[in-house]
């Protein structure tokens, strides 16, 4: 993760956010003490609402990051990770709940 994952990811969220420098780190989406969990997933990141998650098409902040999620974040990890893309229709594969918890779960989402 340190060698692959976290140069290709840090090097996207930059472009996204229009940063020179890298903010990303471990602990962005393993919580504050990913050590003590062994970097367990999902972790760290803020809970999605599977019946309401952000559309990709509307105009907000909040599309604008789910269309970044979508075409860029899921698939680039889903490659890195050498995973397929979730497939809605066998509900396999790496996508959004892979990394975020959903509302309601049992996992515990760090600030």
């Amino acid at each position: 993760m340190t060698w692959v994952v976290l140069p290709n990811m840090a090097q996207r969220f930059q472009a996204f956010a229009g940063t020179a420098n890298a903010t990303l780190t471990c602990r962005s989406c393993h919580g504050p003490d990913p050590e003590s969990v062994a970097y367990r997933m999902p972790r760290g990141l803020p809970a999605l609402d599977p019946a309401h998650l952000p559309e990709a098409s509307d105009t907000d902040q909040r599309g604008r990051t789910a269309k970044f999620m979508i075409e860029t974040v899921t698939p680039t990890m889903a490659d890195l990770l050498g995973e397929p893309s979730y497939d809605p229709k066998t509900e396999r594969g790496f996508g959004c709940f892979k990394c975020h918890p959903a509302v309601g779960s049992s996992e515990r989402s760090a600030p």
